[in-house]
């Protein structure tokens, strides 16, 4: 890890990250508390376990995801047949055991292909859950993060430590990705339009570069002017394969109109 001023690398840039465009970028964003560990806000109320705080920024990330798997257009209308589902999870091969999956009443007969987001979230069907992970082992997609870290302790106040910023990027990455087990749920039950429940990473050994910046939180949080736990974080996503698969064309070929035009400024294409 590398300190300069107020921005941390905590990740080594992917060695081309830097001279080759990201396929596919999005920002994500959560404003809330963030704690570093186990204890109680400035409010003074009783503390929720780590496992539930963390479990309500995955909720928050949840409805962003949701609707980027809702107007991505590779995402929303890429389908696979059953039998081309390559996975270390040990996919079902069988049309058969995908029959309730998809559409309501729709019925998967051999030689039919189904929606990539119904298929993951076969996969992952854990502890009353049915997660989609975007970023997976299997996809062979580089997810590189940078987080603008927006927070109530100003920099250079000395209020958190170096220490302390690690705990809260690690609780924030978390946020980001699946569950491991149910002691990772905080007792929480998916809610009804949390089915599927949407996540961005499979696990973070995935996030191949990582930098996090932090400045000043200007506007008082909901009137809360002494809980320095409380932050607004921007998250940019960038993703790209490092070698090209069916399941991973969209990050291929998805660009953004903004990225276009900004490349078209740049003489790229």
């Amino acid at each position: 890890m590398s300190l300069m001023g107020d921005t941390v690398t905590y990740l080594p840039s992917y060695e081309e990250w830097a001279d080759v465009e990201p396929q596919m970028r999005f920002r994500l964003y959560y404003d809330g508390e963030l704690r570093s560990g186990q204890k109680a806000g400035n409010d003074g109320n009783e503390p929720i376990s780590l496992a539930q705080h963390k479990q309500e920024i995955r909720k928050n990330f949840h409805k962003q995801l949701k609707q980027l798997w809702a107007t991505n257009k590779f995402l929303k209308e890429h389908n696979i047949y059953p039998t081309d589902f390559v996975t270390g999870r040990s996919a079902p091969k069988d049309a058969a055991q995908y029959k309730n999956i998809g559409p309501p009443n729709a019925e998967l007969s051999e030689g039919m292909s189904l929606r990539l987001l119904d298929a993951v979230a076969e996969q992952y069907v854990e502890n009353g859950y049915k997660f989609v992970p975007l970023v997976r082992e299997e996809v062979g997609v580089l997810c590189g993060l940078h987080v603008l870290l927006l927070k109530r302790d100003y920099p250079g106040s000395g209020v958190v430590s170096a220490g302390d910023l690690d705990n809260r990027v690690k609780v924030l990455i978390d946020g980001l990705t699946k569950p491991l087990g149910l002691g990772q749920l905080g007792g929480l039950s998916p809610d009804a339009d949390e089915d599927p429940f949407f996540c961005l990473l499979e696990n973070d050994n995935l996030v191949t570069s990582l930098t996090v910046e932090t400045d000043a939180l200007l506007a008082a949080p909901g009137g809360r002017l002494n809980q320095n736990n409380w932050v607004r974080a921007i998250v940019t996503v960038d993703l790209r394969p490092y070698h090209v698969t069916p399941f991973n064309l969209g990050f291929a070929y998805e660009t953004s109109d903004q990225s276009l035009r900004q490349r078209r400024v740049r003489g790229l294409i």
